[in-house]
């Protein structure tokens, strides 16, 4: 791997982590379209550059949330509605074989530009999230899950889910990013374990490893900005109408 190709990866994962068009969706098409495969520690290494990114983006939120465990109640959120997410995912990774994550990858664009799309036309989102009861958290954990599938964005499932139960836009970013906590660090370790025991480490260049992870961040704290005032602009809808792109790629390189 060399330092552009790094950065592009780093870049890459960044942006699409937060913005609704599915980070792995991308890189699993970017790795078909040029013939790169980022590598499984390097891309354990890119996670770590995002989870920085959401903690540093969110850092009031979360120790207002750690100070106020009881009172402010989303930690207690995030621990509900994580518990069907790890479950799910934990499930397809044991019965989904690998071989058809990619045939998939179409119908999770597509599923994703119908949800923002339904979230901006139907969803009248005027609640606080503590508001709008468990059911909201719950399906939100469930729908986290489901988007273990390529194509289908954690944020813009997430997101679009809680404006459908009327969740407010800012509550419904802010709790999807912080859900992605969890969800971040379990995905790290886990393959940061798959790694260690391939021993993939070694033949990864450390300076390419320090600029992926640069990139990752930046465009991470980038595309947090990006998502909070896309929803408070009412230009969210723009996501869907750019996910017909990789849609149409997705179908061509099947």
């Amino acid at each position: 791997m060399t330092v552009l190709q790094s950065i592009f990866f780093g870049l890459l994962q960044g942006f699409t982590e937060f913005l609704p068009v599915s980070s792995s969706g991308h890189l699993m098409l970017a790795a078909r379209l040029f013939n790169v495969q980022s590598g499984l520690f390097f891309d354990v290494m890119l996670h770590l550059g995002t989870l920085l990114a959401v903690i540093i983006s969110m850092r009031h939120s979360l120790w207002q949330t750690l100070r106020h465990p009881v009172a402010d109640k989303k930690l207690l959120y995030i621990v509900v509605a994580s518990i069907p997410t790890f479950a799910i995912a934990l499930a397809v990774k044991l019965l989904v074989p690998e071989s058809i994550m990619y045939v998939l990858l179409p119908i999770g664009f597509a599923l994703t530009a119908v949800l923002i799309v339904l979230s901006d036309k139907l969803g009248k989102p005027r609640l606080r999230l503590q508001q709008a009861g468990w059911l909201p958290v719950i399906v939100t954990g469930v729908t986290q899950g489901v988007a273990v599938f390529p194509g289908l964005s954690r944020s813009g499932s997430t997101i679009s889910v809680m404006k459908l139960f009327g969740v407010n836009a800012s509550d419904s970013a802010e709790f999807s990013f912080l859900l992605s906590v969890p969800v971040i660090l379990a995905s790290a370790a886990a393959e940061g374990l798959e790694a260690l025991l391939a021993d993939v480490a070694v033949n990864v260049p450390w300076y390419c490893v320090v600029t992926g992870i640069f990139a990752a961040f930046v465009s991470g704290l980038v595309s947090v900005y990006m998502v909070m005032r896309a929803l408070k602009t009412k230009s969210w809808i723009w996501f869907a109408v750019y996910l017909i792109v990789p849609f149409a790629l997705s179908l061509i390189t099947l």
